[in-house]
C-alpha cells in the first residue's frame, strides 16, 4: 500500500498528478523549485489585475480537467470561441465560429486546398468520432506515425496546406515549424482546433488558489522553492530517494514513490547520473522557446468580430490576440517559431520584444498613436513542446529504462500531448498504473 508519494514539479501536470493521488487518498508532497505553483499557466500583476500566461481558454471537450475545476469550488465559465484571422498572401482572412458552419468550411478548404484537405479530413471524422484519438499515442494517429513519421508534415502535406493550415497550428502549439513536426503527432493538435472554447471568468490563478486549500481525501503538502537535484534508488527496497536544494541549503527525503511532473529536458537532468540512458531518450523529445507580452492600453485595439491574428513565417510575431471577449484593450503578444529563436531569447530586454510585436501587428489592429499603460512579459526556454518522430516508441524505450529505478514513474506535457485536457489525462493514466503497481 502506498502511504506517502512525492511529485516533482508543480505545473498542470504536477497539480493534476497531486490531484488524483489524493483521490487515493495518498499523502502528497508537491514539489516546486520556483516560489509559486503553476508553471507555464502562472499569473503576474497587470495595473491591480491578475492575469494568466496560459491555460485561459478551456475546451468544451476538457472533460478531465472540468471534473478537477468542479471539485475546487466549481468556477464560473464565459464563452470565449473561436475567432480569429491570418495574413494569406497580404490578404486577412477570417476564421469566425460564430459564423455559418459552411462559410468556415468553404474557408479551410480553399487554405487547404483540395490535396491537403482530402488528407486532413479522414484524420479529423476519426476525433470527431471519438475524442480520444485526439490524445498524444492514440491508436489511429499510432499508424499514421508508423507508415509517415519518416518525413515530417512539410513533406506529409502540400505547400499550400502547410503554409496556411499547418503552421497556424504548430506554431502556437508546439513553437515548431511544420518541419519539425510529423504526422503521427498532429492529432493532438487537430483536436484542439476542433473544439470550442470558454475561459475561467476569474482566471487560472483563481482555479490555484482553491486548489491549495481544496478538501478531500489524503493530504497535499506544497513545498515550493523546493527545488529537486537528484532522484535514485533508496536504501530501503523499493523505496526511492530524493535530493533537494531549499534556500540554498540540500535536503534528503525518502517515499513510496517519486512522479516527475517536470517538462522532458528537465527531468532528464534529474537522471543525468543515475539513469543516463533514459536522460538521452528525454532530451530527443524536442521543446521550443517562446516569449509571452501580455499589455494593456488605453483604448480598444479590436474590434468584436476579429480578436486575433496569427502572422507568417517571416515574422518573430506568431500571434496576437485578446485577453478576454471583453478584453478588447488587452493584448496577449506571442512570439515562437524560427524567426522568433534567432530574433528573442532570454537575454532581451522585454520592453523592446514588446515593441516588437506593435510594430508587426499595428497595420492590422489600432495599437499605433494608441497609448500602453502597461505590461507584464515571461521567456520559456522549454515553453512549448513539439515531441519527437514515432513519438510512441520512445516512450516505450523510456519506460524500460525508468524501471530501473522502481518505483519511478514520469508524466507531463510529452505523454498524451501540450494541453491541459492532455495533460490530466497523462497524470491520471500515470496515477492509475503507480497505485496498481
Amino acid at each position: 500500500m502506498l502511504n506517502r508519494v512525492a511529485v516533482v514539479g508543480a505545473g498542470v501536470s504536477g497539480i493534476a498528478t497531486a490531484f488524483y493521488l489524493r483521490q487515493h487518498n495518498i499523502e502528497v508532497d508537491l514539489y516546486e523549485a520556483k516560489q509559486r505553483i503553476g508553471g507555464r499557466i502562472g499569473s503576474e500583476q497587470l495595473l491591480g489585475r491578475r492575469v494568466d500566461f496560459g491555460g485561459k481558454n478551456i475546451g468544451r471537450h476538457y472533460h478531465l480537467f472540468r471534473e478537477f475545476a468542479r471539485a475546487c469550488g466549481n468556477p464560473e465559465f464565459e464563452y470565449f470561441g473561436l475567432n480569429t484571422s491570418q495574413l494569406v498572401n497580404g490578404r486577412v482572412v477570417r476564421i469566425n465560429r460564430e459564423r455559418s458552419k459552411i462559410l468556415n468550411l468553404l474557408r479551410i478548404i480553399n487554405l487547404c486546398g483540395l490535396e491537403g484537405f482530402a488528407k486532413l479530413y479522414p484524420q479529423t471524422q476519426a476525433i470527431l468520432a471519438d475524442r480520444g484519438q485526439g490524445a498524444l499515442g492514440s491508436e489511429f494517429f499510432v499508424k499514421i506515425s508508423e507508415i509517415h513519421d519518416h518525413m515530417t508534415l512539410a513533406g506529409y502535406l502540400n505547400r499550400r496546406c502547410v503554409n496556411h493550415v499547418v503552421r497556424p497550428i504548430t506554431i502556437r502549439m508546439n513553437g515548431a515549424e511544420p518541419e519539425e513536426c510529423y504526422p503521427g503527432n498532429f492529432g493532438s493538435n487537430l483536436a484542439l482546433v476542433l473544439d470550442s472554447y470558454e475561459q475561467l471568468k476569474e482566471g487560472m490563478h483563481g482555479l490555484l488558489d482553491s486548489f491549495r486549500v481544496m478538501e478531500g481525501p489524503g493530504s497535499l503538502r506544497i513545498l515550493e522553492g523546493h527545488a529537486v537535484a537528484s532522484v535514485s534508488n533508496a536504501p530501503d527496497a523499493g523505496k526511492v530517494l530524493i535530493s533537494y536544494v531549499k534556500g540554498g541549503i540540500p535536503g534528503k527525503a525518502v517515499y513510496d514513490r517519486v512522479i516527475s511532473a517536470l517538462p522532458a529536458p528537465c527531468l532528464a537532468e534529474l537522471l543525468d547520473e543515475t539513469l543516463p540512458k533514459a536522460s538521452a531518450l528525454l532530451r530527443q523529445i524536442q521543446y521550443y522557446p517562446v516569449a509571452i507580452a501580455i499589455v494593456r492600453y488605453r483604448n480598444p485595439v479590436f474590434p468584436k468580430d476579429c480578436r486575433a491574428m496569427m502572422f507568417d513565417s517571416s515574422v518573430a510575431l506568431s500571434n496576437a490576440g485578446a485577453y478576454g471577449i471583453e478584453d478588447l484593450d488587452l493584448v496577449r503578444y506571442t512570439f515562437s517559431g524560427r524567426v522568433s529563436r534567432s530574433t528573442i531569447s532570454e537575454y532581451s530586454a522585454p520592453e523592446a520584444v514588446v515593441g516588437l510585436g506593435e510594430e508587426i501587428a499595428s497595420p492590422y489592429f489600432n495599437i499605433r498613436g494608441n497609448p500602453r499603460e502597461a505590461f507584464v512579459y515571461r521567456y520559456l526556454h522549454e515553453g512549448l513542446c513539439a515531441y519527437s518522430p514515432r513519438h510512441h516508441e520512445l516512450l516505450g524505450k523510456l519506460e524500460q529504462e525508468l524501471s530501473m529505478i522502481p518505483g519511478l514513474a514520469a508524466t507531463g506535457d510529452y505523454r498524451r500531448g501540450a494541453s491541459i485536457e492532455a495533460c490530466f489525462r497523462a497524470a491520471g493514466e500515470c496515477v492509475e498504473k503507480t497505485t496498481k503497481r
